[in-house]
Formats: C-alpha cells, structure tokens, sequence
C-alpha cells in the first residue's frame, strides 16, 4: 500500500471515529439531561414534602395531651373536689394506715419519706382462679336443681313396658350479697404522699376481694353470707379412720369425689397442715416422709403440689384442720358487680374533720349445685400411719 492510500486509509478511520464519539457523546448528553431532570423533580419533591410538614407542624403546633390510665387512688388526688380541700405540699412525715388514716404530723422530722409505700402483707388469693364464675343482672339468682334421679334402665322383654325412671328439680332461688367496707382519709395525708392513693385503692379492693373468697368457702348462708362450700348441706363430710394421716384421708376425699360420680379437680387446705403433712414421718420402720412415698409431687418449678395427682390450692381462708376435695361442677361464683371503689366528701363529719371517705364493694352470689361434688374431711387428731 503506497504512502497516499494509507493516509486516505487512516483519514477514513479516523472520520468513523469521531462519528462514533459524537453519537456516543449525544446519548452520554441525553441521558445526563435526564438525570438531571430526576434530580430536579426530586428537588421538588423534597421541597413540596417540606412544605407539608411546616404545614402540619403549624397545624398541630399545639401540645397533645396523653391520656394515661389512672389507678383511682391517683383520681383521688386529681380530682378538682379533692385539690380544692388540700393545702401544703410538705414531702415530709409518716402516714398511718388505720381505721382512719391521718398524716403523723411530724413534718419537723429528720427523716425524708420513702417514695412509695411499704406494703403490708397481702394474702395470696387462689379459690377464686379454680373455681367457675359468670354473671347476674338481678338482685337474685334462680335456678333449677336436680333433687332426685332414679335410673330405671333395664333390658327389655319385647312386648312389654318400658321401664321407668325418675328425675325431679327443685327451684332454688339464691339472694345476691354485698360484701364492703371504707375507711376515712385525711387530706392532708393525700397531699403529702403520692404513692398513698394507689396503695389505698389495691388495699381497698384486695380486702374485699379476700372477703369474697373466704365467704365462697365458709360462708354459712344465714343473714348477709353467702352460701359457701362448708354451709350445712352444701358438702358431704367424710369420716376418716383414726389411723389414717393427711395422705390417706385426701385419697378418702378423692375417691368420695369420684363415687358421686363426679371428676375431682382439686384439694384445698391451710398452709400450715400442708406444711405439716409434708413434714410428717412413718412412726415406725425407715421414719421416711410419708411425702416422698409417690402420693406427693410438685409442678411450676416446685411451686404447686400434686396430692395423688391432683393439685393442692394453699389458702388460709380455709380453716386449719380442714381439708377439701372438689369438682369444678359443684358450684359458681355469679357477680353482679365487680369491685367497685368511690371516694366521698360529703359522710358523717368529714367536712369538719378535713376526712375523705373511701369505699370498696362488690355484690355477689355463691351458688353450690350439689354437695356430692364436695367432699370434706376433719384432719384433727389423726394419727401418723406406722
């Protein structure tokens, strides 16, 4: 190839290679525009969002109240009736929890008080969880009750009459009750305690509520009681064998429970005889503990105690020397109202005495369906098994 021809040749190449840059330039170019124009239309997105929210911040630039729940031991303190009675904001002194609480007075102590409370003891309330509850809309619950049953199955001889069976109700009608109480609070000590009005509230409805239960249980059902499991009637009492220990005589309940053709579903007995039964020896042979022979177990982390199976409910609302054995079936609680706490000003001489009374109460009723599904035993005086 002569010199002329390879530059006309290079000549050309080169010419292909600026059209080719030229094309790519106007692509890189275009597309360049366009992200630019997507930064732009996000620039203006960005502004118009801004714009909302000063809008919005302008709006609403007013403080929004939060609405927390309130324990009303806390509504006591801010209700308008009760701040208009309270003066002084001294952080100072004891409170008193009596009949009537009152400030001590001694604002002119050394010691600062506590935040809080300091509690007393608080029984563990556990019937109530075990047992079936509902609900009434009356002054008084009726119902009917199964009062005899005759089963009269039998074979038959084809031809002849069918045999006959008997079934009759009795209509029961059980009063619903109120169970209350109050105490005075002064306001002075309201003032100067903040924690002091929940811890009245959850005393309050705690000690009705232990009223409740230990009625559920030993309610006799004359007067203003309820008619709990132990009332006359409402249980079968089992007689245990002088030799039979605490063991024995819940496998008599168990199976008592059982034979009324009822499915038992808890024991229930005082902590102390619990303790005791738990401690207790075989008089003679290898003095082991009657407990660690298989009758007893324990579930929830060692928590709860099995007796033969079935769980042991610890309460001291059942009296010491008793022990029960129960079907869920045999009764239910109805309330007509749950626990209920009010705050008054106006009661006897509060006015005067700068007082508040305060009231907690529930109404119920306790209804037992048959006293075949209670079974009851006396565990005084039995002795330990040889």
């Amino acid at each position: 190839m002569s010199d002329l021809e390879l530059k006309s040749a290079l000549s050309e190449m080169h010419a292909e290679i600026e059209k080719k840059m030229a094309v790519v330039t106007e692509k890189s170019e275009a597309k360049g525009a366009e992200y630019k124009q997507s930064i732009v239309d996000l620039d203006a997105s960005i502004k118009s969002l801004k714009d909302e929210m000063t809008e919005l911040a302008q709006k609403y630039s007013a403080p929004v109240e939060v609405i927390e729940a309130k324990s009303f031991g806390q509504l006591i303190l801010e209700s308008d009736s009760i701040k208009s009675f309270l003066s002084g904001q001294s952080t100072k002194g004891s409170v008193e929890i009596k009949n009537t609480i009152i400030n001590s007075g001694h604002n002119t102590s050394t010691y600062d008080q506590m935040p809080g409370v300091v509690p007393g003891a608080f029984r563990r309330l556990t019937v109530m969880p075990t047992i079936m509850t509902g609900s009434s809309t009356s002054n008084s619950i009726e119902y009917s009750k199964e009062s005899n049953w005759v089963n009269g199955a039998a074979s038959q001889v084809e031809g002849n009459s069918k045999a006959d069976s008997t079934l009759t109700f009795a209509e029961v009608v059980v009063p619903v009750r109120t169970i209350a109480h109050k105490l005075k609070v002064s306001k002075q000590a309201l003032a100067d305690s903040t924690f002091l009005s929940s811890y009245i509230e959850a005393r309050l409805r705690h000690g009705v509520n232990n009223k409740v239960e230990s009625q559920i249980i030993n309610g006799d059902g004359t007067g203003v009681n309820l008619s709990g499991w132990l009332a006359t009637g409402n249980n079968t009492v089992i007689s245990p064998l002088l030799t039979v220990d605490y063991f024995g005589l819940a496998n008599k309940l168990k199976m008592a429970v059982i034979a009324n053709d009822y499915e038992p579903d808890f024991f229930y007995s005082n902590p102390a005889d619990w303790g005791t039964a738990e401690t207790t020896r075989r008089a003679t042979g290898d003095n082991a503990f009657v407990a660690a022979s298989g009758a007893v177990s324990y579930v929830n982390n060692g928590l709860t105690p099995m007796l033969w199976g079935l769980p042991v409910v610890l309460s001291n609302n059942v009296a010491a020397g008793t022990l029960i054995c129960k079907s869920r079936d045999a009764d239910m609680y109805a309330s007509r109202e749950g626990t209920v706490v009010e705050m008054f000003e106006q009661d006897e001489d509060n006015v005067g005495k700068n007082l508040v009374t305060v009231r907690a109460e529930t109404r119920g009723a306790e209804l037992v369906f048959t006293a075949a599904a209670i079974c009851t035993g006396d565990i005084t005086g039995i002795t330990s098994p040889a």
